[in-house]
C-alpha cells in the first residue's frame, strides 16, 4: 500500500518519537457523562477511551508536555481547570453527545483563568455540528474527523508561533474568527491504521494509580459500510489495522495492564470475513474473553463457532427493528430474515446475543412494536441497549427533526441531550411516528422487563 503523507508522518513519529524538551504543555480534559451506562458496558465510562488515547499519545510522541485530567473519576473541577490554565499551551477536550454543558463550563473557566491558553476540541459531535459548537464554546480550533494527523500538524504550527490565520493550510480544522468559523478543507481519511502508535495508557491518572485494567474497549477498524439514518458516521470508508499490528497492540496492552477482557468496538467486526478469522486468531493467543459489535448480514455458522472458540462471550447486533418497512425507511440495508438467522446461529454457537433496539423509528406502528416484543420473547436474546429514537447531530434523522420543527436551537438541544434519562422509560421522546407517546413508553417498559429478566441469567 502506498502511504499518504499523513500516514508517513505518523509512522515516522512513533518509530522515532521526539524528545520532550521545552515544548509547551498539552492538557486533555475528559468530561463527565451524566448518562446511566448500558448494562455490561459500565466500565467504558471509567477506563481509557481509545480515540482520546490515540491523540494524546501522538502529542506525547511529538515531544509535548502531555497530561490527561479526568473528571470522570472524581477529579475536582476547579483544581483541574487551574492546573490546565497554569500549564498553559494547549487545552483540549473531546466532544460527546452528552458533553456540551461540561465542555462549556470547563473551557470557559480555563480561558477565564488564562486567556492565553489555546483551546481545542475534537470528536464526533463537533465533526457533526461544527458551527454551533465552535462558536458556542468559543474555542480557538476544532479538529473535524480523525484527529491524529491534523493534531500533529497543528501542534507543529503552534510550536513555531503560528497564529490561527496561518493555520489555513492545515486540512481538517475549524478555526474560530470572531463570530465566524473558517474551515480549512476536509482531510483525507487514514486508510492504513498501522501507522497509529500503540496508545500510552499511563497518561491516564487512574492508570498511574493502578496499572491493572481488567476490561478495555479497543478497535481493529474504523468506519462502517452501512448508512443508517439514525447513526452519525464521520468515517466515510472502512479502514483497518492489520492482524499483525493488532497482535502487537494486544500483546503490549495485556502485558502492561493485565487485561482479561476486550470490548471490540468496531462498528462492523465482520465486514471482512477473512480478516475476522485472523483477528480471532490473535485474541485466542492471549486466552482472554471478548465481545464485539457487528451487523447481521455476513454471519456464518462456522465463523460463529470460530469466534466462540477464540473467547467471544457475546455479540452486540444492531437489530433496531423487526419490521421490514421500518428497517427500509431507516436505510438499514438488513432483512428481517438475516436478523433471525444471525440470532439463531449465534445462540447455537454458544455466544450470547445482545440486541440493540430503537423504539420509535419513522414508520413505527402497533404491528412493528409487537414484532419487536415477540422477537425478544421467543429468542434467547438480551435486549441490552433499548433506546427511544434520538436524533443525533450529523444524521438524516436529525435533519428530519430540524425540518419538522422538533429542534430549533441546536445548542439548547445539546443541553437537552445531556439531561436525557438513558435506560429509563421516562426518557425524553421526540415522537416521529403516528403512535401516541404513551404506546411507545408501554412498549419500552415491556422490553426493559424482558431485559432485566434475561440479565439475571447472564
Amino acid at each position: 500500500m502506498n502511504r499518504s503523507l499523513d500516514e508517513t508522518r505518523l509512522d515516522a513519529l512513533h518509530c522515532a518519537p521526539r524528545k520532550e524538551n521545552s515544548r509547551p504543555a498539552f492538557t486533555l480534559i475528559l468530561p463527565t457523562s451524566p448518562q446511566v451506562p448500558t448494562p455490561n458496558r459500565e466500565f467504558l465510562l471509567q477506563t481509557p477511551i481509545e480515540g482520546v488515547s490515540s491523540v494524546v499519545t501522538v502529542a506525547r510522541l511529538a515531544g509535548w508536555n502531555t497530561k490527561i485530567r479526568d473528571l470522570r473519576i472524581g477529579e475536582e473541577f476547579e483544581e483541574v481547570c487551574r492546573d490546565a490554565a497554569e500549564r498553559g499551551g494547549v487545552v483540549a477536550m473531546p466532544t460527546f453527545v452528552d458533553s456540551y454543558p461540561v465542555n462549556l463550563r470547563v473551557l470557559s473557566r480555563v480561558k477565564e483563568l488564562n486567556p492565553e491558553v489555546t483551546t481545542l476540541i475534537g470528536g464526533a459531535l463537533v465533526s457533526s455540528l461544527p458551527d454551533p459548537l465552535i462558536l458556542g464554546l468559543r474555542v480557538d480550533y476544532a479538529i473535524l474527523g480523525e484527529g491524529e494527523a491534523a493534531l500533529l500538524e497543528l501542534l507543529d504550527h503552534l510550536e513555531n508561533g503560528g497564529k490561527p490565520q496561518g493555520a489555513a493550510k492545515i486540512l481538517g480544522l475549524g478555526i474560530r474568527d470572531g463570530e465566524q468559523v473558517r474551515y480549512t478543507g476536509e482531510r483525507p481519511q487514514l486508510m492504513d491504521l498501522d501507522v497509529l502508535p500503540i496508545p500510552d495508557l499511563s497518561l491516564y491518572p487512574s492508570v498511574r494509580k493502578d496499572r491493572i485494567i481488567a476490561e478495555l474497549g479497543l478497535t481493529t477498524s474504523r468506519g462502517c459500510y452501512g448508512r443508517c439514518s439514525f447513526c452519525f458516521l464521520n468515517m466515510k470508508k472502512l479502514s483497518y489495522k492489520s492482524p499483525a499490528r493488532f497482535d502487537q497492540e494486544v500483546s503490549t496492552l495485556v502485558k502492561k495492564h493485565e487485561i482479561r477482557y476486550f470490548y471490540i468496538n468496531d462498528l462492523t467486526f465482520t465486514s471482512n470475513l477473512a480478516r475476522t478469522y485472523q483477528i480471532c486468531d490473535v485474541l485466542r493467543k492471549f486466552e482472554i474473553t471478548w465481545s464485539c459489535s457487528t451487523r447481521v448480514e455476513r454471519i456464518q455458522p462456522e465463523l460463529l463457532r470460530y469466534m466462540h472458540d477464540s473467547g467471544c462471550r457475546d455479540i452486540w447486533y444492531g437489530v433496531e427493528s423487526l419490521d421490514q418497512t421500518v428497517l427500509d425507511l431507516a436505510n438499514k440495508m438488513t432483512r428481517v430474515q438475516e436478523i433471525e438467522h444471525a440470532v439463531g446461529e449465534t445462540v447455537k454457537a454458544g455466544i450470547k446475543v445482545m440486541a440493540n433496539l430503537i423504539v420509535g423509528l419513522p414508520g413505527e406502528s402497533e404491528e412493528s412494536l409487537q414484532k419487536m416484543m415477540e422477537f425478544c420473547k421467543r429468542n434467547e436474546v438480551i435486549p441490552t441497549s433499548i433506546k427511544y429514537l434520538t436524533p443525533f447531530p450529523g444524521t438524516r434523522i436529525y435533519d428530519m427533526a430540524v425540518a419538522r420543527g422538533y429542534i430549533q436551537d441546536p445548542l439548547q438541544y445539546l443541553v437537552d441531550l445531556a439531561h436525557r434519562k438513558v435506560n429509563d422509560v421516562n426518557d425524553t421522546i421526540i415522537n416521529m411516528t403516528d403512535l401516541p407517546e404513551k404506546r411507545l413508553r408501554e412498549a419500552y417498559a415491556t422490553l426493559m422487563q424482558i431485559r432485566e429478566e434475561r440479565l439475571q441469567t447472564f
